[in-house]
């Protein structure tokens, strides 16, 4: 979206809302959310209740963009800076908001890109776009055996796929790299690996306490640090300065996506992305419109 288009959206609250409603409603025609009839009736302060189920909703409810009490207007300026990738703490600055404020926005905008990413419905299932993604304790038994996640990294045409491998384990890569000299190097809390089937490289988010019976100092791996993706994504590993385990698939998902659409605006697709509906088995029972308090209702 070019400067002069993105300064109409921008203009009030009512442009901004009026802009975001277009990607959540066809024809403006709104359904309820909970068993999609279209027979609905107004409310007070904006809500509507669907008389066939009885679910009281708004405009937002059950979306992506229904977290981080942001009005219209502060939404469209935050996907704004992050799709020219302002850092957050700086986003924080030119909003006028709370650093944990944008911070809990931008994890939504980051489940969002998960979820519509080819692998989303893997990654759902895997339990990352629940409200609070489980982080195991490695030193837990059978935890150990599922976290941290391992992704396998694949580069095509300039295109790339990142995509979960779900059999394997950081143990597991340590076993190959013992029985199978497969090579392994770390970038910051990042370990990766030389060629794996056929990925170009496996990856994951090594937390402190995870061990790991071999250095991972190994050169001549076959993923290219100077072009490509890994060129592209190592820089921006580096300037989230301690990336965690818990919050490293949804920066590799948000990586994947800049990389693919490098060269073109993102602002569309990202608004498409918040505006849309959290898939329904990662969203938790809502108890009611009044128990999610948002400046967009």
């Amino acid at each position: 979206m070019d400067i002069n288009t993105f300064d109409k959206r921008i203009k009030s609250e009512a442009a901004a809302r009026k802009y975001l409603l277009g990607f959540c409603w066809k024809n403006h025609q709104r359904l309820c959310p909970r068993c999609e009839s279209r027979k609905n009736y107004r409310l007070a302060q904006g809500r509507r209740r669907c008389p066939r189920c009885g679910y009281t909703f708004h405009d937002f409810s059950r979306r992506f963009i229904n977290s981080g009490n942001l009005s219209c207007l502060q939404w469209l300026w935050l996907i704004k800076l992050f799709e020219l990738d302002v850092p957050p703490q700086l986003a924080a600055q030119q909003l006028d908001l709370a650093n944990n404020t944008v911070a809990k926005a931008l994890n939504s905008l980051r489940r969002a890109i998960l979820a519509h990413a080819l692998d989303g419905p893997q990654l759902i299932d895997a339990g990352l776009l629940s409200p609070e993604p489980a982080v195991p304790d490695p030193s837990q038994g059978s935890a150990s055996a599922t976290f941290p996640l391992v992704f396998g990294v694949l580069e095509r045409g300039g295109w790339v796929f990142v995509d979960l491998a779900s059999d394997l384990t950081p143990a597991s890569i340590d076993f190959f790299k013992s029985n199978f000299s497969l090579k392994t190097a770390r970038h910051a809390n990042i370990v990766y690996t030389d060629r794996y089937q056929h990925y170009d490289a496996l990856l994951y988010c090594a937390p402190p306490s995870l061990p790991t019976a071999h250095p991972h100092k190994d050169r001549g791996l076959y993923i290219d640090a100077k072009r490509g993706f890994w060129s592209f994504a190592k820089e921006r590993i580096r300037r989230t300065r301690g990336l965690s385990p818990k919050w490293f698939p949804f920066h590799l998902k948000e990586l994947e996506f800049r990389y693919n659409l490098r060269g073109k605006p993102l602002f569309e697709d990202l608004v498409r992305r918040i505006c849309a509906f959290v898939p329904e088995r990662a969203r938790e029972a809502e108890k009611g419109i009044d128990d999610v308090p948002s400046l967009l209702t």
